[in-house]
């Protein structure tokens, strides 16, 4: 199962100009899609240095090439995205086995290449992507958005990884099935003792007087159990509760497993993803159809939670800094 990530597109230059009926999110974004190409290119340069076969050093400049492949565009009544590759070229530093000498000798591949499929949605300003070995979602991030910035002249942009909005009881009811959970509680400092001491003071209590420095709650059912775990159980909703509480503090950690309704696997791990995030299979993740359905229900699920925070709390919640254009055009 691979992993989908999701970032948001902000403008993040010009921004007191965005009012304007000539440069408005939307005419940004129109142009992006019109000017998207496989042509342009982002370059990255870094000085490296390393052994030859004779052990002296050798410095040489490490140039990373990125660039758009298999740019699809589509546009209809209700929907506007941008679909392909991006592509990073740079050389690589590896052994070739001579067969005459019958020795290893060290070589370098200038154009070695890694690509990973993306969906640009142009109405949410969202693009989703997995990452690979070598090509990260940080990576990946930052490449998309200096390519971004190759392609608009007067506007620049920031990409930014969406966090999970969700709450550990959200993502089990999302789930089909959630078949493991593992917390892990570390008490909290003096500082933060007393708050959560108001919450689950026997909790607190328990691990003072045993002096545990960290607890592990482990719960789990068989994956073949057709219910998986029962969240109305009041093991299951404590745990939760505890672990949502201490995880505010910065002091939990939780691992769920389960199947969602797709019938497909999910692990979700609190201290590691905190970003958003859905899983696509490993056989079709490179299926552009394949890809553009997983990509879209994640996005409708992610724009739904927004609707409803905006609903309850009266303001647009995403990304960390997603309110920044706004706030800035004030």
């Amino acid at each position: 199962m691979a992993v989908l990530y999701y970032s948001k597109v902000n403008v993040n230059s010009n921004i007191h100009e965005i009012d304007d009926e000539n440069n408005t999110i939307k005419s940004i974004m129109d142009r992006l899609y019109t000017t998207i190409d496989d042509k342009k290119e982002f370059i990255k340069t870094e000085e490296r240095t390393f052994f030859n076969e004779n052990g002296e050093p050798k410095t040489v400049i490490k140039k990373e090439v990125y660039n758009f492949s298999q740019i699809e565009k589509v546009e209809t009544e209700n929907e506007k995205y941008i679909t392909g590759w991006l592509v990073k070229r740079s050389p690589v530093f590896a052994e070739e086995f001579d067969l005459q000498k019958r020795v290893s000798k060290k070589v370098v591949r200038e154009n070695d290449s890694i690509s990973t499929m993306f969906y640009f949605d142009l109405q949410s300003e969202i693009v989703s992507f997995y990452s690979r070995l070598k090509f990260g979602h940080k990576q990946f991030t930052e490449a998309f958005e200096c390519l971004l910035d190759t392609f608009s002249e007067d506007v620049g942009f920031k990409v930014i990884l969406i966090k999970n909005p969700f709450s550990l009881k959200e993502i089990f009811n999302m789930l089909h099935k959630v078949n493991k959970i593992e917390a892990t509680l570390i008490p909290p400092n003096a500082a933060n003792r007393e708050a959560l001491k108001k919450l689950f003071k026997k909790e607190n209590e328990q691990l003072e007087l045993a002096n545990v420095t960290k607890r592990t709650i482990f719960l789990e059912t068989h994956i073949k159990n057709d219910k998986g775990m029962n969240i109305e159980s009041p093991l299951i909703k404590e745990t939760l509760e505890i672990s949502e509480a201490y995880m505010e503090f910065g002091y939990s950690s939780v691992e769920l497993e389960g199947v969602t309704k797709d019938g497909n696997r999910y692990k979700y791990i609190s201290d590691k993803d905190s970003t958003y995030h859905t899983g696509i299979p490993d056989a079709v993740k490179e299926d552009r159809e394949n890809l553009i359905e997983y990509v879209q229900k994640g996005i409708k699920r992610l724009l739904a939670k927004f609707t409803v925070e905006k609903l309850k709390f009266g303001e647009n919640i995403t990304t960390e800094n997603n309110n920044t254009n706004k706030e800035e055009k004030k």
